[in-house]
């Protein structure tokens, strides 16, 4: 097979949607105020050229900070929580290989990164503030590899995992166990994938 037989997709898909769920596992020093929590993420890539993609994305983590914090209600204390925002900005590059329902690409970029207490509000009984409520956030960067396989032959729908890995400073207010001090966070998400492609 030659070279040129390696890159099977000489018509790609600009547009690129995907939809991930999986663990957000805290690294390194991380540990010690953050723990291994579910995630979501929604993602768009715009593919400009046939080897290379612009990508954004949200990922959420639920209750990553294990936050203790209670809202104050008629009823009495009412357990709050806490999301984990990760976003990613930057691109990726897809690498040539010679079977035509997978695809490779590896890529990375920068990552803000916002933590932030949450607790139901406006509902019947709750009160419209929080009792305690803070956030937390701060730029870094973030690497990504991923492997994908398309179900149908035009390439429209595909399932995937995706190993990212992001790094970032957090400074604010405490949230959850994390301390009210400036702190280098490390994530590995993995995310098992569905996408949509046009």
């Amino acid at each position: 097979m030659s070279v040129l037989g390696l890159a099977q997709d000489t018509d790609y898909h600009h547009n690129n949607f995907v939809f991930g769920v999986g663990p957000a596992i805290p690294m390194g020093n991380s540990t010690n105020y953050l723990t291994t929590a579910p995630l979501i993420n929604f993602g768009y890539g715009y593919r400009f050229k046939r080897f290379f993609q612009a990508d954004a994305g949200l990922d959420m983590a639920f209750g990553a900070a294990n936050n203790q914090n209670a809202e104050l209600t008629q009823f009495g204390p009412v357990q709050g929580g806490d999301h984990e925002f990760m976003i990613p900005l930057g691109g990726r590059i897809y690498i040539p290989q010679p079977f035509n329902r997978f695809e490779l690409s590896a890529g990375g970029g920068t990552a803000y990164l916002h933590y932030s207490e949450t607790v139901s509000s406006g509902n019947s009984g709750y009160s419209i503030g929080c009792y305690s409520c803070t956030s937390r956030g701060g730029w870094g960067g973030y690497g990504l590899a991923n492997v994908s396989y398309y179900l149908d032959s035009n390439r429209n729908f595909r399932v995937g995992t995706t190993l990212q890995f992001i790094a970032a400073s957090t400074d604010g207010q405490a949230v959850g166990n994390v301390p009210a001090l400036k702190t280098t966070d490390h994530w590995m998400n993995l995310l098992f994938e569905f996408g949509f492609s046009f």
